[in-house]
């Protein structure tokens, strides 16, 4: 996947190639140079299909701690951003924390885990005013910040309109009708910008209508 940025937050100095989707994951650690490496408790490990939410980076010091992206294609174009959260107790506190993610200076999203198994996926398409992009977790006195993948997909400059540079297109929601059970998320290794589906199940949607028939 060319152009593509995939971080492993909290991975030692290392990459690998993802089984599923054949996408190439390294390390964060030339990506920030605060927090602290940790990994999800056992428990959760086990049920959790996606590498890249085993392990994740805390940041217990600082108020703010921001991740560094350079994509290639540098300053005025479109890039998906995406932020991964799962906190699968990896601290032994069974204490979710809640923060602010910002992209620069501007707030993108204040985070909010439902339980410790459940993954948080934030997405947001941005149009960069520089070289630079950063990324930050800011600490509101509501736990400690972690973060578990962080992704950056060019996208083209002709899909989504977005009115100016430096302006966002937050995500609120991409949703599949297929045939893999309602709620899980998934992604296909053909979408050139690796998107990720929820399954919108269908019972909602569906009108049941009694049909009476007379034999003829």
């Amino acid at each position: 996947m060319l152009r593509f940025i995939s971080i492993d937050c909290g991975i030692s100095d290392s990459s690998y190639t993802d089984e599923k989707t054949s996408i190439y994951y390294c390390s964060d650690a030339k990506f920030i140079e605060s927090g602290e490496n940790n990994e999800i408790s056992p428990a959760y490990k086990v049920t959790i299909h996606d590498q890249q939410l085993w392990n994740l980076r805390y940041f217990p010091e600082e108020k703010r701690n921001c991740y560094t992206l350079k994509p290639e294609l540098g300053k005025g174009h479109k890039y998906l951003i995406r932020a991964r959260f799962l906190y699968g107790n990896y601290d032994d506190k069974n204490q979710i924390p809640k923060f602010d993610l910002h992209i620069g200076v501007n707030l993108w999203e204040t985070v909010k885990i439902e339980d410790a198994s459940s993954t948080l996926n934030l997405e947001m398409i941005h149009v960069s005013l520089s070289d630079h992009i950063y990324v930050c977790l800011v600490n509101t006195g509501d736990g400690t910040p972690f973060i578990s993948a962080l992704e950056l997909r060019p996208i083209n400059n002709e899909v989504n309109y977005i009115p100016e540079i430096g302006s966002s297109l937050l995500l609120h929601g991409r949703y599949a009708f297929s045939s893999f059970p309602a709620g899980q998320i998934r992604r296909f290794k053909d979408d050139v910008y690796d998107r990720l589906w929820r399954q919108l199940g269908w019972e909602p949607y569906i009108l049941k209508v009694p049909l009476q028939m007379k034999a003829l």
